[in-house]
C-alpha cells in the first residue's frame, strides 16, 4: 500500500489524528522501520490525551516516539509561521538523530483537492498545483504517501483495523476558508467529480523556471509575473513552506526595484527576503550566516566547502609574511581597521566602497596575524578575476 524503499528509516509526523494514525498503522503492518515525531502545542484541551495516547501506542509496539513539548517556547510572530518553523526544525533533529531518510506527512487526497481549489479561486501562480508528493522544507525531505487516499477511505481504514485516533474539533467548523471548502465542496463531490479534479491537477501546466540565488536587476525585472512568482516560491519552499504570492505583491516588488535606491530589502517571511543591492538581486536567508575559524601555519592548506587556501609558496602578494604565522582566518569584524596604502581604513567603509552585498558582510573573511591584528581582507568584485600567485578562493560566494 505504501510505495517506499524499505532499506531506509522514516520519521512519521503524527498528530494522533485519523490520517496520520492510518499512515502509521499501514507502515507498521508493512514492516517499515519508523520513528514517530509529535509536537504538542497545548492549543487544545485534548493535547495531553493525544500525546499520552500516542506514547502508549508506540510503547506497546516498541516504536521510538519523539515528543516536542512547546511549553516555555516563546512565540514572537504569527503562530502558524512560528509553529511551522519549530515543527520542521524538530523533524530535522529527529531525522539526524536516527539517520532517517525523510519525514512522512499524512496529507491525503481531500487536502490535495482543497489546496488546488483554493489556489484556483485565488488565481495563484504556483510551482506545484495542489500539494507536491515530495518537497524540501527547512532542509527536511518531506514525502506524502497518502495523496491517493480520500479522507473517507482513511477513516474507513481506521475503523476496520481498530486504529485509535482523536478528532480536532476546530476542523468541524466553517470558521476558516479551507474548512468551508472542505465541508461545502470537497465532501459533497461525487466520485466522478473527484476524478475530474484529480485529472485536472495532473494535467495542470507546470511552468519551468530555474531558480537563481542572485541575478542582475534588469534580468529579474524582465521576468514575467508568473516567472517571478515561481522563482520567489521556489526560494520560500526551499527554506520554509509555501505561501501565497499575490499579483499586488509582485507589483510592489517591481516598483521598489525600479526605484533609484541602491539598496532595497523586501521581506518574504520572518527570516527570508529579496534584496536589491546596486545592480544585483539576491535571495537571502538571514539564518545562513556562515561561521568558521581556521588557524594556519605556512605549510598548511585548506580545501573544503568554504575555502581553497594555499599560501605554502608565500603570500607576500597579500601582505602576509613569515613573521605573521600562525594566522587566523575568520569572519572579519567590520569595526576593525586595515592598512591600505599607508592609511588605516575601517572595514565597514571598505565594504561600502566595494559594494559588498549586505548578506555577505557578516561572513566575509579577514586574516589576522599571530598577534590578532587584521592584515588582509580579500576585495569583493562582482566580476572578480584572480591575479595573485597565492591561492585564496572563497567558495561560498555565488
Amino acid at each position: 500500500m505504501i510505495n517506499l524503499d524499505k532499506n531506509y528509516k522514516y520519521v512519521v509526523a503524527c498528530s494522533f489524528g485519523p490520517d496520520s494514525m492510518a499512515l502509521l498503522d499501514m507502515l507498521i503492518k508493512e514492516n517499515f522501520d519508523v520513528i514517530v515525531a509529535h509536537v504538542n502545542y497545548h492549543k487544545r484541551k485534548e493535547s495531553y490525551f493525544e500525546e499520552n495516547s500516542l506514547r502508549k501506542y508506540c510503547l506497546d509496539r516498541k516504536i521510538p516516539c519523539e515528543i516536542l513539548d512547546t511549553t516555555g517556547l516563546k512565540c514572537d510572530k504569527n503562530f502558524q509561521e512560528w509553529a511551522r518553523e519549530i515543527r520542521y526544525k524538530f523533524f530535522k533533529n529527529v531525522l539526524e538523530k536516527y539517520n532517517a531518510k525523510a519525514v512522512l506527512v499524512a496529507h491525503q487526497q481531500d487536502d490535495l483537492i482543497e489546496t488546488y481549489l483554493m489556489q484556483k479561486a485565488r488565481k495563484n501562480i504556483v510551482k506545484t498545483p495542489g500539494i507536491a508528493e515530495k518537497s524540501t522544507i527547512f532542509g527536511v525531505n518531506i514525502i506524502r504517501p497518502l495523496l491517493g487516499y480520500s479522507k473517507q477511505e482513511l477513516l474507513d481504514y481506521d475503523k476496520k483495523n481498530s486504529v485509535p485516533f482523536s478528532i480536532d474539533v476546530s476542523n468541524l467548523t466553517n470558521d476558516y476558508e479551507r474548512n468551508k471548502i472542505r465541508h461545502e465542496v470537497v465532501e459533497k463531490l461525487t466520485k466522478q467529480e473527484r476524478e475530474n479534479i484529480i485529472n485536472e491537477i495532473k494535467n495542470a501546466e507546470k511552468p519551468d523556471v530555474v531558480f537563481k540565488r542572485s541575478l542582475n536587476v534588469e534580468e529579474f525585472l524582465s521576468l514575467k509575473d508568473s516567472e517571478m512568482t515561481l522563482m520567489i516560491s521556489s526560494f520560500i519552499e526551499e527554506n520554509s513552506d509555501h505561501i501565497d504570492i499575490s499579483k499586488k505583491f509582485i507589483d510592489e516588488i517591481r516598483k521598489a526595484f525600479k526605484s533609484d535606491k541602491a539598496n532595497v530589502q523586501i521581506k518574504l517571511t520572518d527570516k527570508l527576503f529579496i534584496s536589491k543591492e546596486y545592480d544585483e538581486v539576491f535571495f537571502v536567508n538571514e539564518e545562513s550566516v556562515i561561521s568558521y575559524k581556521y588557524v594556519l601555519n605556512k605549510s598548511d592548506k585548506v580545501n573544503d566547502d568554504l575555502f581553497e587556501i594555499d599560501f605554502s609558496h608565500g603570500a607576500e602578494d597579500r601582505n602576509i609574511f613569515d613573521k605573521d604565522y600562525p594566522i587566523t582566518i575568520k569572519p572579519v569584524d567590520k569595526s576593525d581597521s586595515l592598512l591600505v596604502k599607508d592609511y588605516e581604513c575601517e572595514v565597514r567603509r571598505l565594504f561600502i566602497d566595494w559594494k559588498l552585498p549586505h548578506h555577505l558582510r557578516n561572513s566575509w573573511p579577514g586574516i589576522y596575524n599571530k598577534e590578532g591584528k587584521l592584515i588582509y581582507v580579500p576585495r569583493y568584485r562582482k566580476d572578480f578575476v584572480e591575479n595573485h600567485s597565492s591561492k585564496f578562493v572563497i567558495k561560498f560566494v555565488k
